[in-house]
């Protein structure tokens, strides 16, 4: 789950929704949305190390509490029966940094827009 090296000493085992703290560098970006999103960054280090601590996007889906990296793999395993989402994930992204886009005209994550459409 870990992606790199310097992200060791931030992360507890497991990453759950209660050890993701704001003191841990974790931003809660949608609470309330069924498939909560949170954004982590590593502050620990000097600005010009900017580049080797990217900002990490997490998941976690309905009924879990374990953070998963928000990646289009991870979010078909996480809804295996629901094919009109893992359809819905292909049409609209083709980059796991897409899945963080934001749809501003209904005020939610397009992700979460995209599962409610397929849960109807």
């Amino acid at each position: 789950m870990v992606a790199n090296a310097g992200d060791l000493f931030a992360q507890p085992s497991p990453l759950t929704s209660k050890t993701a703290t704001k003191e841990m560098g974790y931003t809660l970006l949608n609470p309330g949305e069924k498939i909560v999103m949170y954004k982590y960054y590593h502050s620990a280090h000097p600005p010009k190390a900017a580049e080797k601590f990217p900002v990490k996007y997490y998941f976690v889906a309905p009924g879990t509490e374990n953070l998963q990296d928000l990646t289009l793999t991870n979010l078909k395993t996480a809804f295996p029966a629901n094919h009109a989402f893992h359809e819905a994930l292909d049409a609209n992204f083709k980059e796991n940094k897409e899945l963080i886009n934001y749809d501003d005209f209904h005020k939610i994550y397009k992700v979460n827009r995209l599962y409610q459409n397929s849960v109807k």
